[in-house]
Order: structure tokens, then sequence, then C-alpha cells
């Protein structure tokens, strides 16, 4: 009886250290700065996937750039395409991308990696998806999220 209640000791105990090692939500910027998903706790998150090469991506990217520099949410800008930090920094500065540019997430994100390009998300102030768009951002997208969500959250 001893033995086994010192087996479930040692497997409650390994339990414990596995679930408690888990990696945070992080993520690379550009610039080689790395954050975490809990950086931007307590704030609205908006999260674009672009590539150089999607023309809708290209398109949508004043409209961003007019988002992350308003009162609303945080932006952040997620190469899709696998660049080094350089290429990242000079494909920010050729587009004057205002949002941070994102080289790589890391761990475990409330969503996966998108199907489609552009794919814009939104994450409320606890980190928690709540919307998800695939397809160009029109104006009225942001104006809707901004209704919807982080408008709510300023009053």
């Amino acid at each position: 009886m001893k033995k086994r209640n010192a087996v479930y000791v040692v497997i409650l105990a390994l339990m414990a250290v596995v679930t408690g090692c888990k990696e945070p939500a992080s993520l690379t910027l550009a610039n080689g700065d790395q954050q975490n998903l809990s950086d931007y706790k307590g704030q609205w998150l908006v999260v674009n996937y672009f590539a150089e090469w999607c023309a809708p991506c290209l398109r949508e990217m004043p409209l961003l750039n007019e988002l992350s520099q308003s009162d609303g949410p945080a932006v952040l800008a997620v190469s899709f395409d696998d660049l080094s930090n350089q290429a990242l920094q000079d494909l920010s500065q050729r587009y004057q991308l205002a949002m941070p540019v994102v080289a790589k997430l890391a761990g475990p994100w409330p969503f996966e990696s998108p199907r489609a390009l552009p794919t814009t998300l939104v994450l409320d102030p606890k980190g928690k998806l709540v919307d998800t768009h695939q397809g160009e951002l029109k104006p009225e997208d942001i104006a809707n999220w901004q209704n919807k969500y982080w408008q709510k959250t300023q009053l």
C-alpha cells in the first residue's frame, strides 16, 4: 500500500511540474524584442496575418495603421512568411507600417495559423479570441468591431 501511495505522489508531482512549465503565448518582433500575450492583458488586441505577395493584405495596411494609432486596440501585424528580422524591418519601412511587425508566434495562442490571407483576429482584454475576419478589411469592419467590442470598454 505504501508503494502504491508513493507512486501516486510521484505521478501527481510530475503532472504538477509538467502543467506548471507550460510555455506562455509569446511573440518575437521583427526588431528581435520578445513579448508575451500577457503583456496585452487588459486591452483589446487585433492580430493581422499578412504577406507581401498578398495584394489585399497590402491594401488593408493603411486601415490597420490608422487603427494602431487610435485610442482603440493594440494592433500586431504577423508575417505569414518565414522572413528574417532584417527582411521584416525592411518590409515594415517600405510599406510604412505603424504597428509592430511580428516575426514569430510561439506557445498556446488562442487561435491557429490561418489558411487564407489576409486574416484578422480580435482578442478581448483577457486574451480570448472573440472574432475572426478572413479577407480584406474595410472601414465598416473596423467600425463594427469598435461598436461591438472596444467602444463598450471605454465608456
